[in-house]
């Protein structure tokens, strides 16, 4: 059975056309055709059962002649053929429980038989799982980064406000406790872990690039050199200007 990644995660009723082999519908099981009488087994006298004498012995077994019915069917239903089974395609709703994953077979009932569904699940464009945990990526700016603040990330089950501390590197993960999904033949929530990726603008305007330079100019930890900062001979950096 194919399902959404938010499927899997949360559960759904889905409908699902199935063939299975069941209870004859036009004659309910008993074999013969609906109007039409059996007849009585004179073999077994109608009990189902025969005697058998084997010597000293006497032995009580299905009859042979009705297979165990106490009578005969004369017209067989034209759909089961008398065997009061058929192959049916019925339109079930199957319960799907919320946290089934990709390639898991669960087992449920159809009507008298149970039948096996193994779930195909979708990837998801928002988020990777592993177990009851899922991960996402959140972008945030430079200086959402550097000086921390707050954005809004898809979550599960509804959009969540992340806070991000000064100082936040990209790749750092931020845990949201039990926004994850429900772990299946237990209790609680997995966790909802949000990595941090830091989107360089491509294009500064002229003040923007004015103050990069400034900051850079106060920089010390740099390993190599910045573009348009060079050191001057007091050690201190300059933008040439």
């Amino acid at each position: 059975m194919d399902l959404t990644f938010n499927q899997a995660a949360k559960g759904v009723n889905k409908e699902f056309t199935v063939n299975i082999t069941d209870t004859c519908e036009r004659c309910d099981g008993k074999g013969n055709e609906p109007g039409t009488k059996m007849q009585h087994c004179h073999y077994c006298g109608g009990s189902g059962m025969e005697t058998i004498n084997t010597g000293p012995f006497v032995m009580r077994s299905t009859c042979r002649r009705c297979g165990g019915r106490g009578s005969i069917i004369t017209t067989p239903c034209v759909v089961c053929r008398g065997s009061g089974q058929a192959k049916q395609k019925k339109r079930v709703v199957i319960p799907v429980p919320a946290g089934v994953e990709d390639g898991q077979t669960v087992r449920m009932p159809v009507g008298k038989r149970e039948i096996f569904i193994t779930f195909k699940v979708q990837k998801s464009p928002v988020f990777r799982r592993d177990g009851a945990d899922i991960h996402s990526d959140l972008f945030i700016s430079v200086a959402q980064a550097i000086l921390g603040g707050t954005a809004k990330a898809q979550g599960l089950y509804e959009t969540i406000n992340v806070t991000i501390p000064p100082g936040t590197q990209t790749d750092q993960k931020i845990r949201m406790s039990g926004k994850g999904i429900p772990r299946i033949n237990s209790y609680g929530y997995g966790d909802h872990y949000i990595h941090i990726k830091i989107r360089i603008p491509k294009r500064l305007t002229s003040r923007q690039q004015s103050l990069m330079l400034s900051y850079a100019e106060d920089e010390v930890d740099v390993e190599g050199t910045v573009n348009g900062v060079s050191n001057t001979s007091t050690g201190k950096r300059s933008t040439g200007n």
